[in-house]
């Protein structure tokens, strides 16, 4: 990591010198900057306390508290999230997620030191901790600092280091620090451009100088015609009129020729541009600009939108994409291309294939960089690889390619894909599977495609059991009942939720014990995303088994699809569409078919079948809550109102 002789003063550029064990001052002007509970203070104005956006100081404190008592970083960012109202906690998990960092094998470095400028909660920091880097965190705000340091402790021991700064003219480090130098979302210095992270002393040509490698910015564009609105999945696209008054009141944004002019300086290359879309703080794809690849999925849904492709024909992408990231690269620097390039040799090289291109960059919900590659004929070549962007998907890596190749031999007429590697290229853990070709099941629209691919799912499913049906006796009920019960029951945190738990259990216990129920090899994560089919809706694989069970309860991989389905087409929340697929009362008929189909080929008697569908909340919050690397706040109340 940096050490603190290659610090150098803020003002005025001069090294720094210590000056006894926990303080270090400039040899030229009279500053003098200390380190507090073993974090470096290398402010310029260290009496202008920075309100730690989107968070206060009094939430972070409530935060730190609990991490000194002994509690976990889970506990610990599971009780402040609950202490937020709604609106804040939805804007620090998109915050804190690490899928921010989806863009890190695009980078040609391959580690180093990594200095990280922006807001210290980014989750884009973890990912580049495990890609390798050594990362320097800089950030003005006191609390998000100590926040970055109590989260490193956890997801990156050792390779994450936490200073406080950034608000001086300078940068407090000397030229050529590092290898790679991130500014995530905006310009430091810009007038009027406080944002997320606060303000920010420096220029950018302060990135460009103390770069050896590359520089990465990460910024809005003036000319963004949609927005997230800080909560998931939720994005406002304005009218003519509003749109111009926000292009007006975009005060420190610039379009892409803006960026690329800050960026352009005789020692670098011209900066290689990407699309985060469709937005910075929430985004799915990364996407070439001045490259063909990686390019934007356009399904079939996405053909229907007229405008849509006729502005991309035009090129006005890249003129009014909402976020860009920008890589720049020193020129005296060795000619080498992306990481992700050197990861797709070597994998060729195991796989005993012709090295294939990378075709689509994807950032997940769970975390994950996916990317689908090419080759040069129809198979050779066509890649999906799955990237761990938190420590949390790596075991989950690992049983997903063990749990293909066993489907593959114990249920041969389940069409999966071809696991091909599981561990770690070039530093970084990934999974490589053969590419299935198609599109998921919710590119396909509803109609006749989706009927076909309803029918063939319950026939495909109902072939997964693995215990036939037998009386559930009361020891089996404890055992795979009832934890799911007290896993929900123990992050549910709403009163009522609790108390309607404890009633289920038991109506659930009564209406289930002693009659015939069978095992299933169970997805657990059944969406029509997860479900590749050709534009008929035939079936050609199922994907993502990262969270399938061995040995679980029939009929709620057929729920869990419809129920996603309906919330998809109906626009409304799980609750709602939950109760609709329990009513059958607003299901088309053939969804009413796929249910049936199931139950009666896995010999699903109707009464237990209802009693698995009023179950089906606990089921999901169980299989959630075992996956996600922390309990999002009142998630089994605001999603199905139990």
């Amino acid at each position: 990591m940096t050490q603190t002789s290659e610090f150098c003063c803020p003002r005025c550029g001069a090294p720094l010198e210590p000056r006894g064990p926990t303080a270090i001052e400039c040899r030229t002007c009279p500053a003098t900057f200390p380190q507090v509970e073993g974090v470096w203070d290398l402010r310029v104005l260290p009496d202008r306390e920075i309100e730690p956006a989107p968070l206060t100081s009094s939430d972070f404190e409530f935060a730190f508290q609990r991490h000194a008592s002994g509690q976990t970083y889970k506990s610990v960012i599971e009780a402040l999230l609950l202490s937020l109202d709604d609106e804040r906690a939805e804007r620090l998990m998109l915050l804190l997620r690490e899928s921010r960092g989806a863009w890190h094998p695009l980078l040609a470095v391959q580690g180093g030191e990594c200095l990280f400028l922006g807001n210290a909660l980014s989750g884009t920091i973890t990912p580049l901790a495990n890609a390798g880097f050594r990362v320097s965190v800089l950030d003005p705000s006191r609390e998000r600092v100590r926040f970055a340091s109590m989260r490193s402790e956890t997801h990156s021991p050792g390779r994450v280091r936490a200073l406080i700064g950034g608000d001086g003219p300078r940068l407090p480090f000397q030229d050529g620090a590092f290898d790679v130098v991130v500014q995530e979302d905006g310009l430091p210095g810009a007038r009027g451009a406080r944002g997320a992270h606060g303000p920010f002393g420096h220029d950018l040509g302060e990135c460009l100088r103390v770069a050896r490698g590359e520089v990465v910015l990460g910024a809005d564009n003036r000319l963004a015609y949609k927005r997230s609105s800080g909560k998931r999945a939720d994005f406002r696209v304005t009218g003519p009129l509003a749109y111009a008054r926000a292009i007006l009141g975009r005060r420190g944004k610039r379009t892409l020729a803006g960026y690329r002019r800050l960026l352009a300086a005789p020692a670098f290359f011209p900066a290689r541009a990407f699309a985060l879309y469709p937005d910075a703080r929430d985004f799915s794809h990364v996407v070439g600009i001045d490259a063909p690849t990686p390019r934007l999925t356009i399904g079939p849904l996405e053909r229907k939108n007229r405008v849509k492709l006729l502005a991309r024909r035009l090129g006005l992408f890249p003129v009014l994409t909402p976020s860009f990231a920008l890589m720049t690269a020193r020129r005296n620097g060795s000619a080498v291309g992306p990481r992700i390039d050197r990861i797709l040799a070597q994998l060729a090289e195991r796989i005993g294939e012709p090295t294939p291109t990378i075709e689509q960059l994807i950032a997940t919900r769970r975390n994950t960089a996916v990317i689908h590659t090419s080759g040069a004929d129809q198979e050779s070549g066509r890649w999906t690889l799955h990237i761990s962007l938190c420590p949390n998907n790596v075991p989950e890596f690992a049983w997903h390619a063990r749990s293909l190749a066993d489907l593959r031999e114990r249920f041969p007429a389940l069409p999966v894909p071809e696991p091909l590697f599981a561990g770690e290229i070039d530093g970084i853990p990934l999974t490589c599977e053969r590419r299935i070709r198609g599109w998921s099941a919710a590119q396909i629209g509803g109609g006749r495609p989706m009927a076909t691919m309803l029918a063939e799912t319950a026939a495909h499913f109902a072939r997964l059991v693995v215990r036939p049906a037998a009386p559930l006796t009361v020891e089996e009920f404890d055992a795979w009942i009832a934890p799911r019960f007290e896993l929900v029951a123990r992050h549910a945190a709403v009163p009522s939720t609790i108390a309607n738990l404890e009633r289920l259990l038991a109506q659930t216990r009564e209406r289930l014990v002693g009659r015939p129920l069978p095992l299933v090899r169970c997805h657990a994560d059944l969406r029509s995303k997860h479900v590749q089919v050709d534009e008929d809706g035939h079936v050609l694989a199922y994907l993502d088994w990262s969270t399938n069970e061995p040995a679980g309860l029939p009929y709620y991989d057929l729920l869990h699809l419809m129920i996603h389905q309906r919330k998809r087409e109906d626009q409304c929340s799980a609750g709602d569409a939950w109760r609709r697929v329990c009513a059958r009362e607003e299901l088309t008929d053939h969804e009413r078919a796929c249910l049936d189909s199931y139950a009666r080929t896995i010999g699903l008697e109707s009464d237990v079948a209802r009693a698995l569908e009023a179950l089906y909340p606990v089921l999901v919050g169980a299989m959630v809550e075992k996956n996600w690397e922390y309990s999002r706040p009142r998630w089994l109340h605001r999603h199905f109102g139990l």
